[in-house]
């Protein structure tokens, strides 16, 4: 019902049920098994690399030109407008998708 961040470490939240149930949530992140630890992923990085994915491996003229357009739209990810960016991400998801199958 209700979620509070504990302060004041920023690393906790509570948690309280409509029963009145408090559940204290701890949050944790092992920087030792990344190795890019520290960088964040973001939907733009994620765009960008769908776009290596696609041109890794023998790509056709039209995976070439999807992954020149994925590549601009992350590049230039701040401008675009919010529709544009959740169709890119889809468009990614789809492509690194099929690739996996």
């Amino acid at each position: 019902m209700v979620a509070d961040a504990d302060s004041p470490r920023e690393d906790t939240i509570t948690v309280q049920s409509r029963g009145g149930i408090r559940y204290q949530l701890a949050l944790a992140y092992d920087r030792t098994v990344d190795p890019g630890a520290g960088k964040v992923s973001t939907p733009a990085a994620d765009v960008a690399a769908a776009a290596d994915q696609v041109l890794i491996s023998n790509p056709s003229d039209v995976d070439r030109s999807v992954a020149g357009l994925l590549n601009y739209v992350a590049a230039t990810w701040e401008k675009q407008d919010i529709a544009l960016r959740e169709h890119a991400q889809a468009v990614a998801r789809d492509l690194t998708g099929s690739r996996t199958r």
